[in-house]
């Protein structure tokens, strides 16, 4: 899936709408958030009321330092992604939501073990002097999402608007190391890849507790 063809999507959505809403917010993951609804109205068949959405999220890079397992990294969090979303209105009188999709991302943290100093690898002490300890933690491609929302109700009112949306883009994390630590001895230790896969692993379950990368945005609608 990429941008092209969620945006023929879009486009083909808005052809049967019956409004159509652009909308500007701020949220994460992605700072700011842009976007297109097109409401369409009551489906009988379906029950309730229903609406098309694509947007984009990102911006917003961040760098931090992390501590896990004991050992302190340096990292940078690139985040992005490109949704197409259907919504449905349960009430005729609400503008609440509820939120099915698919999001293409761009996600990932880049961490990376300070040049000096000492780093456990699985329970073996490296002395990082010269070496190198990278870890790359990437959200898959392509990833289901579900949530709730407000806004983006059929009207035929124009003008400004207010929405908001709560949801997870659910999948499993991703985790490669690049290191120069493999094959090295430090006092009565020997870093093998075992070792490293093993402490990857650590470092990879520790963001896939949640199981989903939680999203929200908040923001104004204008109809035209």
């Amino acid at each position: 899936m990429n941008k092209l063809t969620l945006l023929a999507t879009l486009t083909l959505a808005a052809a049967s709408a019956q409004a159509q809403d652009v909308y500007l917010g701020l949220g994460a993951p992605g700072l700011v958030t842009l976007g297109y609804a097109a409401p369409m109205g009551a489906a009988r068949a379906l029950g309730g009321e229903w609406g098309l959405r694509g947007e984009f999220a990102g911006g917003g890079s961040a760098s931090m330092s992390v501590t896990e397992d004991g050992n302190t990294f340096s990292a940078k969090i690139n985040n992005s992604r490109v949704g197409v979303f259907a919504d449905w209105f349960p009430s005729k009188s609400s503008g609440f939501r509820l939120v099915g999709g698919l999001t293409a991302n761009d996600i990932k943290f880049a961490l990376s073990a300070a040049a000096s100093g000492t780093i456990d690898i699985n329970g073996k002490t490296a002395n990082l002097s010269g070496e190198t300890f990278k870890v790359t933690i990437k959200q898959p491609q392509v990833t289901p999402y579900l949530g709730i929302g407000w806004g983006h109700k059929a009207s035929t009112e124009k003008g400004l608007g207010f929405f908001a949306d709560l949801g997870i883009a659910v999948g499993t994390f991703t985790a490669t190391v690049d290191t120069s630590l493999v094959g090295k001895t430090f006092g009565a230790n020997t870093i093998t890849q075992a070792d490293v896969d093993a402490q990857s692993k650590k470092l990879k379950d520790a963001v896939n507790k949640l199981g989903a990368l939680p999203s929200v945005a908040i923001g104004a609608i204008y109809r035209f």
